[in-house]
């Protein structure tokens, strides 16, 4: 195995005689990750390995270098214990041995995910005015990742960093990924000091001010700068952060639910947030409609990311704008079943950002 300066590990290095490394596929302050296929079970993986160059960087800081490493050997443990289709699942964990005068390097072998995150499927200019494209993103992507936050949340964890990098999609299901920051209430934290840790823009005032102040609103806050975010466009260095969200003069009715529940989901004092995620899913599910959500899933199942797979039909151009909209789905439905069912799962078309399995986060 030989080590080169910019990464821990060349392509073709055989790991534990099990995991032979294809790609480098992202690198972070404390981690880097690599594409792999598990040689036994012939499958691909992610490897994430606690980053030598920052374990270096620590000089001969034995506290901050153990820290270090049990942050990661943390992040494996929480992430182990969970598992749902929104989160990225933990196959293994291992250590590479010493080499020459660097420590041992421990590793997670985890969930290889081919797609991209989050942000592929949120358009930089949000989905603001148009009412059926939210609504659907919402569906197919906001509220599976609600599930999977809640699913961490009833496990007695939280996220801490949660922000549309950190969600890996498979083709069209999203799943939670790098849990570096993550806290189980049923842990002792690793030091005394006050942290402040995790993405600005998405970080609540209480976060900002102690990260172990941190509870299940600290994630609430989060998702509801994500949903904001979604609906008016990427969120910008020159946005102050730690501020409570609202969208510009909503005029739809659908729009001005969803203010409301922006408003709430990112209300500057947590005690006026949503107490738990699950309040957070009624009250989406609450502005959508349930014949509306039922309608949106299934075209989203059977015809894949419609809108962005084909253009308009032409024999709905003449229709009006409302009825145009209504009709839409229906028609590339038609028009994928006379093509046959090859076309039914197309593979949805998104921007070619990398996957990074939050190769920065832990």
């Amino acid at each position: 195995m030989t080590r080169r300066d910019d990464f821990l590990l060349k392509t073709g290095a055989v790991i534990n005689g099990k995991w032979v490394i294809l790609e480098f596929l992202g690198k972070g302050g404390m981690g880097e990750v690599y594409k792999a296929h598990q040689m036994d079970l012939d499958r691909y993986v992610a490897i994430k390995f606690i980053c030598g160059s920052r374990t270096r960087s620590l000089g001969g800081d034995a506290v901050a270098i153990n820290s270090s490493i049990e942050r990661f050997r943390r992040e494996v443990r929480i992430m182990a214990r969970i598992k749902h289709p929104n989160v990225v699942q933990i196959y293994d964990f291992g250590t590479l041995p010493a080499e020459a005068d660097l420590q041992p390097v421990d590793f997670a072998v985890m969930e290889y995910i081919a797609g991209g995150t989050l942000r592929s499927s949120m358009p930089d200019e949000g989905f603001y005015p148009d009412e059926n494209r939210a609504r659907e993103w919402i569906i197919s992507f906001f509220l599976p990742l609600l599930e999977g936050v809640k699913a961490l949340h009833t496990a007695g964890i939280i996220h801490r960093d949660l922000k549309p990098e950190n969600v890996l999609l498979d083709n069209d299901t999203p799943k939670i990924v790098d849990f570096g920051l993550a806290r189980c209430f049923r842990s002792t934290p690793l030091t005394d000091s006050v942290e402040t840790h995790g993405t600005p823009l998405y970080m609540s005032p209480e976060h900002f001010l102690d990260m172990k102040k941190a509870d299940e609103r600290t994630d609430i806050y989060a998702l509801g700068k994500i949903l904001y975010e979604a609906t008016t466009g990427r969120l910008g260095s020159d946005q102050f952060p730690l501020r409570q969200a609202a969208l510009h003069s909503p005029e739809a009715g659908f729009f001005q639910d969803l203010d409301v529940i922006i408003k709430l989901a990112t209300a500057e004092n947590r005690e006026e947030r949503f107490h738990s995620v699950g309040s957070f899913l009624e009250a989406l599910e609450s502005a959508i409609g349930k014949e509306d959500k039922t309608l949106f899933a299934s075209i989203a199942q059977l015809a894949g990311r419609w809108r962005r797979l084909s253009p308009v039909p032409t024999e709905s151009r003449n229709l009006p704008g409302r009825f145009r909209a209504a009709a839409k789905p229906w028609m590339l439905l038609g028009r994928r079943l006379l093509n046959g069912l090859p076309g039914w799962f197309p593979r949805p078309f998104r921007t070619g950002r990398a996957t990074t399995y939050g190769g920065g986060g832990c």
